[in-house]
This record gives C-alpha cells, structure tokens and sequence, in this order.
C-alpha cells in the first residue's frame, strides 16, 4: 500500500496548541501517514503562503486535516493571517465542490457550553471530534479509517429480494385458531387443557414440516441466505408456539407437562433426511436445528418471565429420548443440550449482508427477531441459566448471547442473596438445600485455576464463571 499523504492546516494558537498539532502529525506518521506540515518543511526564506496554496492544490495530497481550535475560527472568519490566506483557497474548493472529501475538519477544542469552533464556510460539514482525552482513540480510529478508506460500515452489496414476498398465498396455520380459543379453555374448561396443547403440539410439528428446504444450491454464500429466509418466513408459526407458552405458563392451571417433552423429542427428527431421500448436506437441516434451539430457548425464557420455575425445571432436567427418521427412540437419554445450536453456515452471507464481523450471526439472527413483549435481558438470562444449570450438572451449553448484555444484572441471579428468593429457584440450579448448592459452588471456584474463562475469540467480555454470579460466600444470607 502506497503511503498516504496528508497536509494539515492549523493556527499558531499558542505552544500549547502548536504542542498538540505536532504530537498529532508524530502519531499519525507512526500509523503510516506520510503528514506534511510547515513545521517539518518551511525554511526561513521560504514563501509560507505558496507553500500553503501547493499544499492544499497538490493531487499528491489525498487529505487537508484542518485543525479547528477558537483562534483557527476567528481568523477564517475574518480572513486574517496564514489561517485567512488558507480560508480563500480552501473555502473556495469547498462550496465550488459540495461533495469535496479532500478537507477533514477536525475539532480540537469546544466553547463552555460544549459547541465546537467552527468557522462559516465548514458550518454543516461532518467533523471528527478530537477534543475529548475520553473519546480520543474511537475518534482517532475514524480518522485512520478514512485516510486509509476502510470505514467500519460500508453499504452491503444489493441482494435479492425473499422469494416468499413473491408466493400467491401466504401460509395460513391452524395453530392459530388454536391460540385464539385457548383463553376460553384455561377459563371455563381448564380439563381439556392437556387435550389441547398436545392438538396445538401436533399441528405445529406438521407446520413446521412444510419449510423444509429444498437443494437449489451448494454455493455458501446463496445456502446461507435461503436459511435465513426460511427462518424469517416461518416466524408467524413460531410467534403462534410463544403466545401459547406465554398463557400455558402463567396462568397456574394443570396440565401434561410431558407433553412438551415428547414435542421436543419429535422434533430432532426434523434434522434427518426423510425416507425418501437420496441425496442432502447437514446444512440442509440447520433451519430445523435453529428453530429446535431458538423455540427451546424461548420456552425457559417465558417460563422464567412467568415465574414459572416448576415448568422451567422440568425442562431443564427431564431426560429427552430423541428419535430418528423411522420414529425410533434412541437408546441413551440425552439432555437439554441435545437442542442446542450453532448455525455456522450463514457466516458468509451475514457478513456480505451487514458489512460486519458477528461473533455469533446466529445469536445475532436470534437476537434481532425478539417479539414485542421481550426485551434481550430475558432471553440472556435464560441462556445464561442453561449455560450455569449445565455447568453444576455437566451439560455443555455455551450462551451464545452473552454479548448482548454483559451487564451482570439479571433478577434470577442477583436475588440469590435472598433465602426467599433461593426457595423459590432451587430448583433451576439442581439443588435441593442450601448447604447442597454452597458445596458445588466453592467446589467449582477452589477447582476453577483461572483456565476456565469462556467467551467468543476476540471478545473483551467473557462470560461470567458461576460462583461470581452466584457468590456462594452470600447465597441465602439475607431473608
């Protein structure tokens, strides 16, 4: 890469602000910025206002840095000075070309009420705010990427649009008629709720069924796209399966727990190749596996929002019999984890599409579809739990949201102080007593030699380890 060369124009304001310029032209040679500025180049004898007027006319220089402090203002207002003589020449480029690039202002100093120095013929220009020690490196960074051209957010390139938008008739689900008569049942015929869910159960698991995809393509880019459609385009369905949790759960009525495990169980059979198939790829059923792990997630994050522990539990800690595509049950029990998943092919399409690096697109995909009514705390919270619900019951699981809220305050956890509150959740941590859950903790933190830190490479938020969260040292010590 050639070097870049830049000019900067300022105002001997005082040797304070002279100071300032210069450590700014030292730091920006060091990143590779070849800076020209009269300090290093004018010579007694020289003609400084030629100098200025070659600098700034030159095509060699690719940027005019214009460093605006109070005294840099007035005298381009009033056209005094070296500063004045500047003013003619760049002013003039400026409002001939109003999409000049060339000129980067740049404010190293704002007034008492905080408003920078700017003169007239910059007013309504986008400047880089050096002025602040606390912003000065993101600011700085911005300055590097546009001398380089390498901004963090470019335009993505133009896709094509979602084929769905373009299909006669929109799919209609019977899960919906149920959602709607399910108020009437938990009121007046709250015995038939079992019947119900199990009917709900049953036509979501055939709905569901219709967006499997099709082999079209083997080209990452264009597969990872198709999934990502095909997950938007089954939302309604999956909005269907929410609201009736949300009511199923909330309301204190009775009913076969167990038939949600059985669902769950069923529902692994979506990520095998149906009998008559003769040719797939394992990607061809990552939307399944997806859509398996987000409506599981969901599933303990309304539990949790309901307050609802005792379903909660059962979810996490019932033995789950997966089936194969003949509907047999495998033989070993598995747990919650059997749900879990890391969609890796849409990296590609992700990044072509948004332009960024995602340390997981698909807890951001996950993330970005949250319905009204949820925020991103309740769903890293209960991801979370199952990430800590696993760690004292040797389930992997790792929280592929944390990133999304790495404050560390969540209610389930921060309660446990409260020995009311352990009563309640108990359950959620595998524990029967409060010595039984102290022991495990102080167990996992004397064995923890600090190599156990997990989080996404390159991150500078990792993931809480569990007696940090639950502090064994405070747990139930308060009423």
């Amino acid at each position: 890469m050639n070097p870049k060369k830049v000019f900067i124009s300022y105002c001997w304001s005082n040797p304070d602000h002279e100071e300032w310029v210069i450590n700014l032209a030292e730091r920006l040679m060091s990143d590779g910025i070849d800076v020209i500025i009269d300090k290093w180049y004018l010579k007694e004898g020289n003609d400084k206002y030629d100098f200025m007027e070659s600098m700034v006319k030159s095509p060699e220089i690719s940027k005019v840095l214009i460093i605006l402090d109070k005294k840099y203002a007035e005298k381009a207002d009033s056209r005094k000075g070296g500063v004045g003589t500047e003013t003619q020449i760049i002013s003039s480029k400026v409002y001939k070309d109003v999409s000049q690039e060339k000129f980067i202002p740049i404010v190293s100093e704002r007034d008492a009420e905080g408003n920078a120095f700017l003169p007239t013929y910059l007013e309504g220009r986008i400047f880089i705010d050096l002025s602040n020690n606390d912003a000065f490196e993101e600011n700085y960074e911005t300055l590097l990427r546009n001398l380089y051209a390498r901004p963090a957010y470019s335009k993505p390139k133009l896709g094509r649009p979602p084929s769905f938008l373009f299909e006669d008739t929109p799919i209609t689900f019977k899960t919906s008629s149920i959602v709607r008569g399910l108020d009437q049942i938990i009121e007046k015929h709250p015995e038939r709720l079992s019947y119900t869910l199990r009917d709900f159960l049953e036509e979501f698991y055939i709905n569901l069924k219709q967006f499997k995809i099709e082999i079209e393509t083997r080209e990452v880019y264009d597969f990872g796209k198709k999934i990502c459609e095909n997950i938007i385009q089954y939302t309604p369905l999956r909005n269907d399966y929410l609201i009736f949790i949300d009511k199923l759960t909330k309301n204190g009525v009775q009913y076969d727990e167990d038939l949600l495990v059985n669902f769950f169980e069923d529902l692994t059979q979506l990520n095998t190749p149906e009998d008559n198939t003769t040719s797939w790829t394992d990607h061809l059923f990552d939307n399944f596996r997806f859509i398996i792990y987000e409506i599981f997630l969901y599933t303990i994050t309304i539990g949790l929002r309901n307050e609802n522990y005792k379903f909660v539990h059962n979810m996490l800690y019932s033995s789950y019999f997966t089936k194969d595509r003949y509907d047999n049950p495998r033989n070993e029990a598995k747990t919650y984890s059997a749900f879990y998943c890391y969609l890796e092919i849409i990296k590609h399409y992700y990044k072509e599409t948004y332009s960024k690096d995602y340390f997981s697109p698909g807890a951001d995909l996950l993330i970005t579809r949250i319905p009204e009514g949820l925020t991103k705390k309740h769903i890293v919270q209960a991801d979370l739990l199952c990430y800590y619900a696993g760690v004292l019951s040797d389930i992997r699981w790792f929280p592929q949201t944390y990133v999304y809220d790495t404050s560390g305050r969540f209610e389930l956890f921060y309660k446990m102080v409260s020995m009311k509150h352990f009563e309640k959740v108990k359950s959620l941590f595998g524990a029967n007593t409060l010595i039984e859950l102290k022991t495990k903790l102080i167990e996992i933190r004397n064995n923890d030699k600090g190599t156990d830190r997990i989080g996404y490479a390159g991150s500078f938020e990792w993931v809480q380890p569990i007696y940090n969260i639950i502090n064994p040292d405070t747990l139930g010590s308060k009423n």
